[in-house]
């Protein structure tokens, strides 16, 4: 098996995946167990040192620990990115103050000392959404960390991506932000915005919108950005639009810096398949040893089934990604 540089087994890849992508024929991780078989959210996939693949995804089912609870983080090994075995038992469940509801959206990273940080998205009743982080040796039992990496009790925060800046300069997080409670239009500014730290633990914000909440697919709100820093350091991100007449979609933007974002004018994955007719949203990306990318999703049928599928992009991907410029 390959060994793999800790530092890029995340949110880093050689090459740009584009946004030319054909759905896999295939369900990543199915409805089939009880800590999950109610419902399947927020994939998150990385790379294992050893080789093969680790996902995090929030799972809901009658195996709860909690009876009221909305989700927790669970876990899921693949060698080939396509087919998955679930780990047993919870990674990150609920826990007071801030996630007696639920825990989601996370996204794992390597240290540098070794072992692992997962950024989630947590929720309480009647607050709004934090970020938080936990801490993991081998990324399998993991201890929740003091404190909240982002939260100020008045805006809602989530689904946080957080990529190691280039020369061990500190860490950016991307994360959307809400009105609490949430309000749709696009005046409120329920938009994609980032955060800096010099140790993964304290993020002040920088100003401006990294991507606006603008377009007819937008109308509710922009959401989870799936960031990669490719090998000439520019990035490449998709993110979920919802609207209120369309439930998600997968879209793409680029940047030269991380923070001036141009969106691509294509829609990179769009509902309508046999298991996400009614829904598509939360995505993530990893590259394949032959040179493609698979990008993991969350996906809701016309049943009201939600699980994770998966994209796999063209060789030729970059084509056709034009769009307009925001900052």
């Amino acid at each position: 098996m390959s060994h793999r540089d800790p530092s890029r087994q995340v949110h880093f890849q050689q090459t740009d995946p584009g946004v030319s992508f054909t759905k896999d024929p295939w369900i990543a991780i199915d409805l089939d167990h009880p800590l999950d078989s109610e419902r399947i959210l927020t994939p998150n996939v990385i790379h294992l040192p050893s080789g093969g693949y680790r996902m995090y995804y929030t799972g809901l089912g009658p195996g709860r620990r909690d009876t009221h609870a909305l989700g927790y983080i669970l876990s899921a090994t693949a060698g080939d990115a396509e087919t998955w075995t679930k780990d047993p038992e919870v990674r990150v469940d609920l826990f007071e103050p801030h996630a007696s509801l639920r825990t989601l959206c996370p996204d794992v990273i390597s240290l540098p000392e070794g072992g692992y940080r997962m950024y989630f998205e947590a929720r309480s009743p009647g607050q709004p959404t934090v970020v938080l982080s936990a801490r993991s040796d081998d990324g399998l039992d993991w201890t929740v960390e003091d404190g909240v990496r982002f939260g100020d009790g008045t805006w809602s925060y989530g689904t946080p991506r957080v990529l190691p800046l280039p020369g061990s300069n500190g860490y950016r997080m991307y994360f959307h932000r809400y009105t609490f409670p949430l309000l749709s239009g696009p005046e409120p500014g329920n938009h994609i915005i980032s955060a800096l730290s010099s140790d993964g633990l304290h993020f002040e914000e920088e100003p401006g919108v990294r991507i606006v909440q603008e377009t007819d697919r937008e109308t509710f709100s922009v959401y989870a950005p799936e960031v990669i820093r490719l090998a000439d350091d520019t990035y490449r991100m998709y993110y979920s639009g919802w609207s209120d007449t369309v439930r998600g979609g997968i879209f793409s933007a680029t940047s030269e810096d991380g923070l001036a974002w141009k969106k691509a004018d294509v829609t990179v994955i769009e509902l309508g398949g046999q298991w996400d007719g009614d829904m598509v949203s939360e995505p993530c990306i990893i590259d394949l040893p032959d040179g493609r990318s698979r990008l993991f999703y969350e996906a809701c049928d016309d049943d009201d089934n939600y699980r994770i599928l998966s994209a796999t992009s063209d060789f030729s991907s970059t084509a056709g990604d034009s769009g307009s410029s925001h900052a």
